[in-house]
């Protein structure tokens, strides 16, 4: 199976401050710690405001059914009050080629 790399991106919506997105994070990586399939998640912000959620999974049906999963949790639901909604975007892509640091460091 190949990995899958989960990208959403996003802006909040008006009057929503980063604080309030900061403080659903720990309910966001709870919730997706506990999928199955889950390796690693990121959040980031470019000085755009535009927020980038990265989440990489062991294959497709498991990114796809964590998705499904995450807009019915509560806190999914916590999340998308804060999203513009108009400005999110999900894709799915299968990683072609993966290297982590300790990779580098050993010479691999």
């Amino acid at each position: 199976m190949t990995t899958v790399v989960e990208m959403v991106t996003y802006r909040l919506k008006q009057g929503v401050a980063p604080k309030e997105l900061e403080a659903t994070n720990e309910g966001v990586n709870a919730f997706v710690k506990a999928q199955p399939g889950f390796l690693y998640r990121s959040l980031s912000q470019d000085d755009a405001d535009q927020w980038f959620d990265i989440v990489y999974w062991e294959n497709m049906d498991a990114a796809k059914k964590a998705g499904e999963e995450f807009l019915t949790a509560d806190i999914g639901k916590e999340l998308c009050q804060l999203i513009d909604m108009d400005s999110c975007f999900m894709r799915h892509m299968p990683v072609n080629t993966e290297m982590m640091s300790c990779e580098i460091a050993e010479g691999v």
